[in-house]
């Protein structure tokens, strides 16, 4: 009996799904700054506290800066994780009291956290705007000054990396030629 590819996934331990997802990263092919973008937009928006419109934001960006769009869905699945986001709203919040000077403390993070978390997507977008418009502003600004450097290392990190691996593509390609015109 064969399964489809969804059923196996949806079974997977989230070890084994982020190694999927990484996998599938790394072995992408094609311009090395278009796929370097597409992470850099990827891990730049999966750091921000913009969770329910993580994939919106990340496809919006990879349109207007010419990016590869599966690297960014995939980097920011990567980096925007359940171990990781209590992380990073955490971070971006203290980083958010810091520069704005604003008195929001960590309860009511939580608290708007959990209501947004239970409510729809509309009726989160409402509640954003107008109930926790302070709450959302220090977080968000946070958020964009500890996204910032994490995308801008994630963009070299990948340039780098994806040139080594067309570099070696290409030593084992001509080595393969040459070892089939000599015999």
């Amino acid at each position: 009996m064969v399964k489809d590819a969804m059923s196996v996934k949806k079974f997977m331990s989230p070890r084994r799904r982020i190694r999927y997802y990484w996998l599938r990263l790394i072995r992408l092919r094609g311009n090395p700054f278009v796929i370097a973008r597409g992470i850099a937009v990827g891990a730049f928006v999966g750091v921000t506290p913009t969770i329910p419109f993580h994939t919106v934001l990340t496809v919006f960006f990879c349109t207007i800066l010419r990016a590869n769009i599966i690297a960014a869905v995939v980097a920011n699945w990567i980096v925007s994780n359940p171990v990781t986001i209590p992380v990073e709203y955490y971070l971006s919040w203290r980083i958010g009291v810091l520069v704005t000077g604003k008195k929001v403390t960590w309860g009511q993070v939580q608290l708007m956290l959990h209501e947004i978390h239970s409510a729809s997507f509309l009726e989160a977008a409402r509640m954003l705007c107008c109930k926790f418009a302070e709450v959302l502003y220090c977080l968000v600004t946070g958020g964009l000054l500890l996204a910032l450097p994490v995308g801008l290392i994630s963009y070299f990190c990948a340039v780098y990396y994806y040139f080594y691996l067309q570099r070696k593509r290409q030593e084992r390609f001509l080595k393969r030629i040459s070892k089939n015109r000599w015999q």
